[in-house]
Formats: structure tokens, sequence, C-alpha cells
């Protein structure tokens, strides 16, 4: 049921999320039936939560560059003090 989404960029996911919203309200429009009309909904919502998710991972994947090119990066983000 659901598309797979990992190749997608964030644009075209929101693209893809705007072509549900139409059908949407064709669906609704055309008076067809609420388990479809729920389908297509819950089809939104699930772009809505991938998209929020691939958004966070691209700015932190971007913070993480800076801090490398930055020579600030200590790796994993963990660090230890063990003493001397």
């Amino acid at each position: 049921m659901f598309p797979s989404l990992e190749n997608l960029t964030v644009e075209q996911m929101l693209h893809k999320q705007l072509e549900f919203k139409q059908k949407l309200g064709q669906a609704i429009g055309a008076g067809m039936s609420p388990q479809v009309i729920d389908q297509i909904q819950t089809m939104i919502d699930f772009l809505n939560t991938e998209i929020r998710t691939k958004s966070e991972i691209e700015k932190l994947e971007e913070a993480r560059k800076q801090a490398i090119e930055e020579d600030k990066d200590d790796g994993d983000g963990v660090s230890l003090d063990i003493g001397s």
C-alpha cells in the first residue's frame, strides 16, 4: 500500500503529498466511501511523517558535515573523559 520513499528527496515527497491531497479532494467530491477517504488520508499522514523524518536527518547530516569541515567533530558525538 505504501510506496517506497527511500530514494525520494523531500521535495519529491512534498510533490507526492500534494498529489494525494488532490486525490483526497476528488474522492470526497465524488462521494467515495469513507474507507477510501481514510486510506488516502493515511497516505498523507504517512508522507507527513516521512517528510519530517527525512528533513531532520538531512539537518543532522549537514550539521555533522559542517562540524567535520570545521574540525570540531569528535567522531560519534560521545565524549568520555577517562582521566590522565
